[in-house]
């Protein structure tokens, strides 16, 4: 049986050795952040799946509004012969002419 401890402190040592002191394993961050990593979720999984699916039905009903605010621009530009540029508005096409 392997020691714990025993195989901590050698990927411990292991690391720096491998990458010029570039890279490291400290074992008592190590052991805070997997305790607090697996530490049990208050949320269930059926309150996630359900908050997935609204997200996806939010998602798909903004690409629809953003669809038909782009076709409907489109349209009233060809109907009425506008075209917008960059930083240019009706208004202001309608000044210079």
């Amino acid at each position: 049986i392997l020691d714990p401890l025993l195989i901590n402190s050698r990927v411990q040592q292991f690391f720096p050795n491998i990458s010029f002191g570039y890279l490291g394993y400290r074992m008592d961050r190590t052991h805070s952040i997997m305790r607090i990593a697996t530490t049990a979720s208050p949320v269930s999984g059926a309150d996630v799946r359900d908050r997935m699916v609204e997200l996806l039905l939010r998602h798909k009903i903004q690409k629809a509004v953003n669809l038909f605010s782009r076709k409907y621009i489109q349209w009233r530009n060809a109907k009425y012969g506008i075209s917008l540029s960059r930083g240019n508005t009706p208004l202001s096409e309608t000044k210079s002419e």
